[in-house]
């Protein structure tokens, strides 16, 4: 079953009963990246690209989250459902809430 990823921006604007069926996956702030790069440095990584299980990487985040620059991140949270079948209607649902970005993803469950 696929898995449904959103934004805060979306999930802020859902109906209370449609919030529960979603469930927090991550927060998402500056000083974490900051933290990794470091921390990776610090090891001799110097190659080191940045990635989690809903993102490949930074850039992809960023452009989720509608923003350029890691600075601008500031606890933007993600939220996640599985879904049976996700139609082209219930994206442009969700879309209406989307004040920045692109913050809907379906990935494949693991």
């Amino acid at each position: 079953m696929p898995v449904l990823i959103i934004g805060w921006s979306i999930y802020d604007k859902l109906p209370d009963e449609e919030q529960k069926e979603f469930a927090l996956v991550e927060r998402y702030i500056t000083d974490y990246f900051y933290e990794c790069y470091e921390y990776e440095n610090a090891k001799g990584n110097k190659n080191y690209e940045w990635s989690d299980r809903c993102f490949k990487n930074q850039e992809e985040l960023l452009e989720f989250l509608g923003y350029e620059m890691i600075e601008n991140l500031n606890a933007d949270a993600v939220y996640e459902r599985r879904v049976e079948t996700y139609t082209d209607e219930y994206e442009k649902e969700l879309m209406k809430f989307c004040d920045a970005g692109n913050q809907i993803k379906v990935i494949s469950a693991n």
